[in-house]
């Protein structure tokens, strides 16, 4: 490989009818649109990011190949990093919490299983066919997860039926007792006349960014490509929470300004609130001019912030909402760069 490729950070983003779109609108509200010429590409390049080429892969594909180098870095969901993910490999998480594809890995049975309810009542279903030489049958494309998950509930008589894909239909085919399998909606289980267990949630799931720790550790380039998708990833996400909010206010000076702010918690702003001076057409009052200050707020804040605003003297108030809010530094960065040891 000549020293040119090891510039080239090599992203992979999870292909497919339901992650796929999911995955580009997140990198595109990042602020890292990925340029596809056609439906059908399965490599592409990122806008403002030249020296990045995307990969469309399958989610859990995409695990293995960071894993084993193939990317560098890649988007994937925790519950693929759980199940294929090797302790002690070169495999890192970046970003454990990009807040889309969220779903649950649960375990469930048919609905016609009337007096099956919780793990327990599958317990004793297990046993039961124990004493008849059988052995409870679970269809899963967790493997590893489903076989954890079960032994900690107790359940230690079962024989794991892999499938990729298609497992929901398992039960009703007669090839399988239960499923555990990922849900979002509930709706493919409810189709297939499945039901969940009570404390049957194997594992909370979402979509996160995980990267190879040789590859970043030894190339420099790449490290940096990395640390600017990460830093955008991280100022947008920590964005979503914040709004911008700008009030016109009469006043003498910018202090008797802030002196009215700072005595509320909603308008303090993260840091204490932007005042600066107007130079507007209309008088002021006699010896007062106009100010404008700008503070940022959690929205959970918005409205009281408004209300103290009006009470302040305040006008012309608007509201935007943050599209990235960067720290003095990056918290994400920072954790990489010692997990790297960089």
């Amino acid at each position: 490989m000549t020293d040119t490729e090891h510039t080239i950070l090599r992203m992979g983003v999870p292909s497919g009818r339901r992650i796929e779109p999911a995955a580009l609108s997140f990198l595109e509200g990042c602020g890292l649109r990925v340029r596809k010429e056609s439906e059908r590409q399965l490599s592409a390049g990122i806008s403002g990011l030249p020296g990045v080429v995307v990969f469309l892969q399958r989610a859990r594909d995409i695990v293995t190949q960071v894993t084993d180098g193939d990317l560098d870095i890649g988007l994937t969901g925790v519950d693929f990093v759980s199940e294929f993910g090797i302790e002690g490999d070169d495999l890192v998480v970046l970003d454990p919490n990009l807040g889309f594809s969220s779903g649950d890995l649960v375990v469930a049975v048919p609905d016609g299983w009337i007096d099956v309810t919780s793990m327990v009542d599958l317990a004793d279903v297990a046993v039961t066919l124990r004493e008849r030489g059988q052995l409870l049958r679970v269809a899963t494309s967790y493997p590893r997860l489903a076989q954890r998950f079960l032994y900690e509930k107790g359940i230690t008589h079962f024989t794991i039926i892999a499938m990729d894909g298609g497992v929901e239909a398992a039960p009703g085919a007669g090839f399988a007792d239960v499923i555990v399998e990922l849900t979002v909606s509930g709706v493919s289980l409810k189709e297939n006349r499945l039901k969940v267990l009570r404390h049957a949630v194997v594992m909370k799931t979402q979509a996160c960014l995980i990267g190879n720790r040789r590859s970043l550790t030894t190339h420099p380039a790449k490290r940096e490509l990395a640390r600017r998708i990460l830093e955008l990833i991280e100022a947008r996400g920590r964005a979503q929470g914040f709004y911008s909010v700008t009030a016109n206010l009469r006043a003498t000076t910018e202090t008797e300004v802030a002196e009215r702010l700072l005595g509320s918690p909603a308008t303090r702003g993260r840091t204490g609130p932007t005042i600066a001076r107007v130079f507007s057409a209309s008088e002021g009052p006699e010896g007062g001019h106009w100010f404008a200050a700008t503070i940022i707020v959690p929205t959970r804040d918005l409205q009281a912030a408004v209300d103290h605003l009006r009470a302040a003297g305040g006008s012309g108030i608007s509201v935007l909402q943050l599209r990235y809010l960067f720290d003095e530094q990056s918290h994400r960065v920072l954790e990489l760069n010692r997990e790297l040891g960089v």
